[in-house]
């Protein structure tokens, strides 16, 4: 299989794309070009990629051309030190670890699998070790020696292969509301809860709900790493791929639907809930949301920053988006932090309620 590798056109040593300046740079001479003048290059050098019309039940997809190697592994021979690479099949950007060379395979992005958009990315390596370390300095119960024992196993750069769904909804859904008012007589203190019958029906269109396409990329993940600010999608060209890792899905659009339909669901049962106010108690009775059209379907890259962690034998993973910087992962609890703040809550607990006791005792309530 052809793989792609940038040259300066200078020096001819390997070009990387910069998040910082979002050109093509050149470490070795210094120079930087767009990303528009190497692709200009580059379509003098090879045909143009095949674009794909009609694709099936999403509109967008053709699920008959659908084939993935699944897991299957290949192995890829760097073009600069001829170092042999395994990957997985589904690789379609690897950077070698013996010579930093940038390798595009530009087959894996052809005909179905070429994505419409790419969001370059945004954030460096600098900025994913800072904002892990930022990321430490937010648990309280995170063990002190964690921050300075860890050992960093990984990190890398990766763009990860997204489906983005459009599709519209409607809905009905029906609540019971209370509201209670209290006053006081000269014998009695009254209490009056008023009950309501609640209904709100509408519909909703949804943009580009994001949801992976790897099979082996955790999917709660990537959704703890939203959102993405889709004003800085760009028409995707291989160049944005020189520097980095890059995936492409084996999972197609039909298997994800559910997923789709479960969090537009969460999300229009959120929003129609927020118009309910009022009340002091709302109680969800009964709901109907439905699918209305049909819905279309993009296929995107999105920048990904993967860093694995090693602390008592134990492997600690995050991830941050590689275009606002968010980051989430588990860390470690300290068991002797967790007993001291467990201790801490139970004793104020206890204050409080010897406060409270001596306060009723002093005003004649009790005894």
């Amino acid at each position: 299989m052809e793989i792609l590798n940038y040259k300066c056109p200078n020096c001819s040593a390997g070009l990387e794309f910069n998040s910082k300046t979002q050109k093509m740079a050149c470490e070795y001479c210094g120079n930087s070009y767009t990303v528009e003048e190497l692709e200009e290059l580059e379509e003098q050098k090879e045909e143009p990629l095949k674009e794909e019309d009609s694709r099936g039940h999403w509109e967008g997809f053709d699920p008959e051309s659908w084939n993935p190697d699944g897991g299957e592994i290949s192995v890829w021979s760097c073009p600069s030190c001829g170092a042999e690479l395994v990957a997985e099949k589904t690789a379609g950007a690897l950077v070698c670890p013996y010579c930093m060379n940038s390798m595009i395979m530009p087959e894996q992005f052809q005909d179905i699998y070429r994505p419409d958009y790419v969001i370059p990315f945004k954030k460096s390596k600098k900025d994913a070790l800072d904002a892990l370390k930022k990321h430490y300095l937010k648990k309280p119960l995170l063990p002190s020696v964690f921050k300075d024992e860890n050992h960093l196993e990984e990190i890398k750069a990766v763009y990860v292969p997204f489906w983005m769904y459009d599709l519209e909804s409607s809905g009905r859904f029906q609540y019971q509301g209370t509201r209670v008012r209290f006053w006081e007589t000269e014998k009695y203190e009254c209490t009056e809860t008023s009950f309501y019958h609640i209904v709100r029906k509408g519909s909703m269109k949804f943009c580009r709900i994001p949801v992976d396409g790897s099979e082996k990329i955790d999917d709660t993940m990537m959704e703890a790493i939203e959102p993405y600010d889709y004003q800085e999608l760009e028409p995707f060209q291989l160049s944005y791929l020189s520097g980095y890792m890059a995936d492409r899905y084996d999972r197609e659009p039909d298997e994800l639907t559910d997923r789709v339909h479960a969090r537009m669901e969460e999300s229009m049962r959120r929003a129609v809930r927020n118009t309910v106010i009022g009340y002091d108690t709302v109680i969800p009775v009964q709901e109907d949301i439905r699918i209305t059209g049909k819905g279309q379907v993009k296929y995107a890259l999105l920048p990904v920053w993967f860093l694995n962690t090693k602390w008592n034998g134990k492997t600690y993973s995050f991830a941050m988006n590689g275009q606002t910087g968010k980051i989430i992962g588990d860390l470690p609890v300290g068991k002797d932090l967790l007993i001291r703040y467990w201790m801490k809550y139970h004793i104020f607990s206890a204050a409080v309620i010897f406060v409270l006791f001596v306060i009723l005792m002093l005003a004649g309530v009790i005894g």
